[in-house]
Parts: C-alpha cells; structure tokens; sequence
C-alpha cells in the first residue's frame, strides 16, 4: 500500500516537470521572436499631451459678430486693416497739392509774410500768414524766402515755391488771372503827379485783395531798426502798382494818411480804393518824399 502512494507521487512530480519545462520553453520562445515581430509593424504613435497641442490661431476679424452683437455696450464693425504696399516708388505728400504760394514780402521774422491760395476750397480764396502760423491746417509755416516757404507737418519739412507763369504773346493777361495790361489800364496820367482812375476796372481789379501783393514785390523798408514802409520791386506790367505809376525802387509809405506798417494794412488801404473819389499816396522815390493823387471817376 506505501509502495503504490509513492508512485502516485513521483507520477505528479514527473507531471509537474513537463508542465514546468513546457511553460519555459515558451516563455523563451516568445523572449527570443518578440524583437523579430516587431520590425514588420508600424510604430505605436503615443498621444500627446495637453501642453503639447497646437492651437490654430484665428485673424480677429472673425471675431467681428461678437462685436456686433455687444451684449456689454453699443454695437460696433470690425474692418480689416490693410497695410501700405511696399514698393520701391517714391513716396510723394500730394496732401499740399491744392496749396499755391502766390506770392512773399521778405525782412525780419516778424515782419515777413506768404501769401497762399487753397484750390480745394469752394470758393478758393488767398489768405496772409506769417512765420508761426498754421497755413489752411496743411501745416505750420517755418521759413518765409524770396521765391518759396517751408512748411512743417506731421514732423516733415516741405518746401513750396511760387509757381511759374509763362505769358504768350498775344493773349489779354485777364485770362490768366491777372491785371488788364497797360493798353486797358485801369490808370490815365493827366498831370506830373496826378492820375484819373477808372472807378469800374478798379472795381474787378480788386475783386480779389490779396492781387495788390502779387502785382509787385513788397519788402520791408527799415530804418534805424524800425519799419518804414515797403519797398516796391518786381512791378507787373500792366498791374495795380504799374498803372499808379509807381516803379521798382519806390517806398510806400502811406495811402489817404493811413501808415503801411504790414501787408494787412497795405490790402485794407488798397482796396478802400474802391469806395473813394480822391486817393493820396506818400511815397519814397529816390530818397525823395512825394505825394501821387488819383481821381476815381
């Protein structure tokens, strides 16, 4: 009987043995075919993490409904900027493009002056500045010269000339904005110093003031440090000052007894011209004192 309990025995273990060793021989088998496997299958993609996702950045434009339904105050749009194109032309300010420098009286600082025209203006119109002053809001006037300004804006320097005016021969200086020439002069001389004006062509010739400084050029004339007048140069043929008789070199000193110490009074005086039947002028001519008349008829 304790014999054949024994041989149950050893039968479990021998049992027991090939379940083991078969367990190994698989185990090995899987260790040694595992790298083998491997190389004919795709790589296992991991998955990324949070911190490692892109974002795709949205153009705030297409945010636009969220403003224009504000639910936080008044609705508003939203437009897209478009930038300048860059190119390798060259950038021109045409904003001072309607800006026409008619005309300048040159001396001191305080005592110079420009004369400009706005053409995008209804009406047009030329208007006084000098240094300082803010020109039609194109610009603040810098420099006052004797052919051209330099005005400031948006921290830049430009400089405008007075345009040239060419004159055909043949044609009535009228159509080109100016003074009737000398052959219909608005002046007749009847005496040394005395002249007959016609009332009517005054009239039209100083429609527009600011003609009076640009049928001459009128500089200050200082003495002893002070403003004595202005001396006339650059006379038009056939302009205001021309059918007065008065020539280049000449000192205006006053008109009917009315000081000229700056161009806004010379413009007021001239153009009083208009409403008078007698008209006196003090000039300087030749380091001589002498008084012109005019009668208006």
């Amino acid at each position: 009987m304790l014999g054949f309990s024994l041989k149950k025995l050893r039968l479990i273990n021998y049992l027991l043995a090939v379940f083991v060793l078969a367990a190994m021989l698989l185990l090995i088998r899987d260790v040694i075919s595992a790298p083998f496997a491997k190389k004919g299958q795709p790589p296992v993609k991991r998955a990324e993490s949070p911190s490692q996702t892109t974002f795709t950045r949205k153009n705030l434009i297409e945010y636009s409904s969220v403003l224009e339904k504000n639910p936080f105050g008044r609705p508003g749009k939203l437009y897209p900027i478009t930038g300048a194109q860059s190119d390798d032309k060259e950038v021109v300010d045409i904003s001072l493009s309607n800006l026409i420098l008619m005309g300048t009286a040159v001396g001191s600082e305080k005592l110079s002056y420009a004369i400009f025209e706005d053409r995008a203006r209804p009406q047009g119109g030329q208007e006084i500045f000098a240094p300082g002053d803010n020109v039609f809001n194109y610009g603040v006037l810098k420099k006052i010269g004797r052919s051209d300004v330099e005005i400031e804006r948006n921290s830049m320097t430009y400089t405008v000339s007075i345009p040239d005016i060419t004159i055909e021969s043949g044609k009535d200086r009228t159509q080109l904005g100016g003074t009737p020439q000398s052959g219909t002069s608005f002046a007749r001389k009847i005496g040394e110093r005395e002249y007959l004006l016609d009332g009517q062509r005054i009239q039209k010739s100083l429609e527009n003031p600011e003609q009076i400084l640009t049928d001459a050029r009128l500089l200050p004339n200082l003495t002893n440090g002070k403003q004595e007048g202005f001396a006339i140069s650059e006379v038009v043929p056939g302009g205001i000052y021309h059918s007065l008789g008065l020539k280049n070199g000449d000192i205006l000193l006053r008109i009917n007894g009315l000081e000229i110490s700056n161009p806004e009074v010379a413009i007021q005086a001239m153009s009083a011209l208009k409403g008078m039947n007698n008209v006196d002028l003090d000039i300087i001519r030749n380091k001589q004192n002498m008084s012109m008349n005019y009668r208006i008829k």
